[in-house]
C-alpha cells in the first residue's frame, strides 16, 4: 500500500513538473497560433543599390533575392490580427505604418514595427526582397523562416524560432538561431554556424567551417583541400564529415557515449585510436578537424 502511495505521489509531481516547464517556460517562447487576420496590406518599395542589405523582422518569412537590376526591391505583405481588447480599426491604422525603409549611401535598411503594438494587436510580415547581385545582406529576425538566395555577398542572419537558408554567398557567412534547422551550400568563404535545437547542414567550398548545435545532428561536406580548420560540436546530435577526393586532415574525434568511424585510412602516428575517440591523420593532413558530441556517432566518410 505504502509503494503505491508513494508512486501516486511520484506521478502527480511528475505531472505538475511537466505542467509548470510546458505552460511557464516553453509556452511563452512558442510562436503565437492565430485566426483570420483583420487586414493584409501588401507594401512595396523601389530603393537605389547600396552595398548592404539590413532587415529587422519580428514575425513572419524573410526571403532574399538577387537580381541583375541597380535596385533594392522590397514587397512586404502585412498581417495584422486582433485578440482581447483589439479592434479592427486599430489593426488597420497599425498595419498602415509598420514597415520603415530607410536608404543611405552605405546600406538600405528595412525595419518591421518602428512603433510599439497597440494593445490587441499582433502582426507578422512577410518580405520577398531584390537586390543587386553581391550585396551584403544582414538579418535580424524572430518567428520565421529565412531563405537567402544566390549571388549575395556577406551574409549575416539571426533568428529565434526560424529554419535558415543560405545558398551560393560570396562572401563569409554568420548564422544563429535557437530553434531551427540551417543550411548553408556551396559556400566559398568562413562560415560559422549556431543553433540551440536543430540540424546542421553545411557545404564548403572553400573556407573554414565552425558548425555547434545543442540538440541536433551536423552534416558538412568539405569540398577543398585548402580549407584550414573544420569544428563540429553537439550536445546531442551525431556528426558526419564528407571528405571530397584530394582534401586532407588532421583529426580530432572524440564522443562521449557512441562510436567514431572513418572509412579513411587513419596514420596513427603518436595518435589515438579507440571506440570513441580518433586522433590522427588523413592524407597530407592540411585541413585542421575536430567533431566533439556527448550523445551520438561520428562518422568520416567520402564524397
Amino acid at each position: 500500500m505504502k509503494r503505491f502511495v508513494r508512486s501516486i505521489i511520484t506521478a502527480v509531481c511528475i505531472a505538475g513538473a511537466v505542467q509548470v516547464l510546458a505552460v511557464g517556460v516553453l509556452a511563452p517562447r512558442l510562436p503565437p497560433v492565430r485566426g483570420r487576420p483583420a487586414t493584409v496590406e501588401e507594401r512595396e518599395f523601389r530603393l537605389g543599390a547600396a552595398p548592404e542589405l539590413r532587415l529587422h523582422n519580428h514575425e513572419g518569412s524573410v526571403h532574399v533575392r538577387t537580381h541583375d537590376g541597380d535596385e533594392t526591391l522590397v514587397r512586404a505583405e502585412v498581417r495584422a490580427y486582433i485578440y482581447g481588447p483589439g479592434s479592427a480599426s486599430a489593426a488597420r491604422a497599425y498595419a498602415a505604418s509598420v514597415v520603415r525603409v530607410q536608404e543611405s549611401a552605405e546600406a538600405v535598411d528595412v525595419i518591421s514595427e518602428p512603433a510599439e503594438r497597440p494593445d490587441g494587436v499582433d502582426v507578422e510580415v512577410d518580405y520577398d526582397v531584390f537586390v543587386p547581385e553581391g550585396t551584403d545582406v544582414v538579418i535580424e529576425g524572430g518567428n520565421g523562416n529565412v531563405w537567402v538566395s544566390k549571388g549575395c555577398g556577406q551574409v549575416s542572419v539571426r533568428g529565434r524560432n526560424a529554419d535558415i537558408e543560405i545558398v551560393k554567398p560570396r562572401g563569409p557567412v554568420t548564422v544563429r538561431s535557437k530553434n531551427g534547422r540551417i543550411r548553408v551550400l556551396d559556400a566559398e568563404a568562413d562560415t560559422d554556424i549556431e543553433t540551440v535545437n536543430g540540424n546542421i547542414y553545411a557545404h564548403m567550398r572553400r573556407g573554414a567551417l565552425r558548425a555547434v548545435t545543442t540538440n541536433g545532428a551536423i552534416v558538412a561536406h568539405m569540398y577543398s583541400a585548402d580549407s584550414p580548420r573544420f569544428e563540429l560540436e553537439s550536445q546531442n546530435g551525431g556528426l558526419t564529415l564528407v571528405m571530397s577526393e584530394g582534401c586532407s586532415g588532421r583529426v580530432e574525434a572524440r564522443t562521449g557515449r557512441g562510436i567514431v568511424r572513418s572509412d579513411f585510412p587513419v596514420d596513427m602516428a603518436d595518435g589515438v585510436l579507440r571506440r570513441r575517440h580518433l586522433q590522427g591523420t588523413i592524407g597530407a593532413g592540411h585541413t585542421a578537424v575536430s567533431m566533439h558530441t556527448l550523445n551520438g556517432n561520428i562518422w568520416l566518410t567520402k564524397e
